[in-house]
């Protein structure tokens, strides 16, 4: 998993995307909507990293109060963020490890 997610990562740094949404992605400071060429990325990322954390602490994906929303590069390093709960950003390196806190854990289980 580890390496796979360092092969996108890399892929999407080396075009200069620092964020990634299903519905658009920055490429350097332009934002690109309603366009697909990054979906695959999106959901490769989402499914190794998210829904695997999920499955592995019983997070239901499906919980309207648990809501995944993007993949954004902040000051060098890669962030899981939600849209619900508001605020949430996991560094990518977190989730791969699966340095999650236990806080957080409940909190995604609400």
């Amino acid at each position: 998993m580890k390496d796979k997610v360092r092969l996108i990562l890399d892929k999407l740094d080396s075009a200069n995307v620092t964020c990634i949404n299903y519905d658009y992605y920055f490429k350097g400071n332009e934002m690109v909507e309603d366009s697909f060429e990054y979906c695959d990325e999106f959901d490769t990322l989402y499914e190794l990293l998210i829904i695997n954390m999920y499955n592995k602490h019983n997070i239901d994906p499906y919980n309207d109060h648990n809501s995944f929303n993007t993949f954004r590069k902040i000051n060098g390093k890669w962030f899981a963020e939600w849209l619900n709960p508001m605020g949430l950003n996991l560094e990518i390196s977190n989730l791969i490890n699966d340095n999650v806190s236990a806080e957080i854990i409940e909190w995604l289980q609400e």
